[in-house]
């Protein structure tokens, strides 16, 4: 059984996967900022959920966008597994649907902070207790929309395209040191608080130069994010999640793509293409992908 840190785990996929990982045995570690305010409740109610089904389950203060505090949260991680950090779970995010003159420069630098240099300051963090093993596994949750460069969700999308470009690089620089890097790239799950969590922009009355086609395509995109009982359950990404960790070191997929839809045919044939592309410019510099 792995020792596993994942962060954002207050609620959606990152509480289902902190169940579904501790349910199978690993001994996880569940990172949130706020555990005495904010998160409170959620951090009291995984800490009684654990109790109850009797699975190990650390509930740890951290905020992904702070280095003391991701400093401190590894090392004192580092020092009760004895060193011995097997899995990073990068799934703290941060979403917004509407137009993108609506959000201020701070709100835009705020989601790229967490998605992106957030999701590297915890990679950065663990690595030298993954080096000293020469083993470990990094996932990131990154997005279909890191693939979908849509109306309305420009800025999501490119932080998570920007996440996503940086895991790749990591797993190509990190495969002969022995660590792994994979890649999930969930679709729409409506059933997560996705978009009832989003911030509030700053900047409103910039939708009003817009025409009546962005305004009704927004109008439809919040529609498409609204329950209902044909929605995916967001268990499926957990699932996969929980799929990478015990498969064996160096048969990991770099991309797993779940939750896609009619997409699931396009989105592959990128990720395809983008593999291909990577090593061409490895074996036109003689490095062997």
């Amino acid at each position: 059984m792995k020792n596993v840190i994942l962060t954002g785990t207050s609620s959606g996929f990152g509480l289902l996967t902190a169940k579904t990982l501790a349910k199978k045995g690993h001994v996880v570690f569940a990172t949130m900022r706020n555990v005495k305010t904010k998160n409170a409740e959620s951090a009291e109610a995984l800490k009684k959920w654990a109790e109850e089904e009797k699975v190990t389950v650390h509930v740890v203060e951290l905020d992904v966008t702070d280095d003391k505090s991701v400093k401190d949260a590894i090392e004192s991680i580092a020092k009760k597994t004895n060193g011995a950090i097997d899995v990073l779970i990068n799934n703290a995010g941060s979403a917004f649907i509407g137009l993108n003159e609506t959000l201020s420069a701070d709100q835009t630098n705020q989601i790229f902070q967490i998605n992106v240099i957030a999701a590297d300051r915890m990679i950065k963090a663990v690595l030298p207790v993954m080096h000293k093993r020469k083993d470990g596994l990094i996932i990131t949750i990154s997005s279909v929309a890191s693939r979908q460069h849509t109306p309305v969700m420009g800025v999501y999308a490119a932080s998570k395209a920007a996440i996503d470009a940086l895991s790749v690089s990591y797993y190509y620089e990190l495969k002969s040191s022995g660590i792994d890097v994979a890649i999930v790239q969930p679709g729409a799950y409506q059933t997560t608080d996705i978009v009832s969590k989003q911030a509030v922009p700053a900047n409103p009355s910039a939708a009003e130069q817009y025409g009546e086609d962005m305004i009704n395509y927004t109008k439809a995109v919040f529609k498409y994010f609204e329950p209902t009982e044909a929605s995916r359950d967001p268990q499926e990404v957990a699932d996969v999640i929980a799929d990478l960790i015990v498969t064996p070191k160096g048969e990991r997929k770099l991309w797993s793509l779940i939750g896609a839809g009619p997409l699931t045919g396009t989105i592959d044939n990128i990720n395809n293409s983008i593999h291909q592309l990577i090593e061409t410019i490895l074996g036109a510099r003689h490095v062997e992908a």
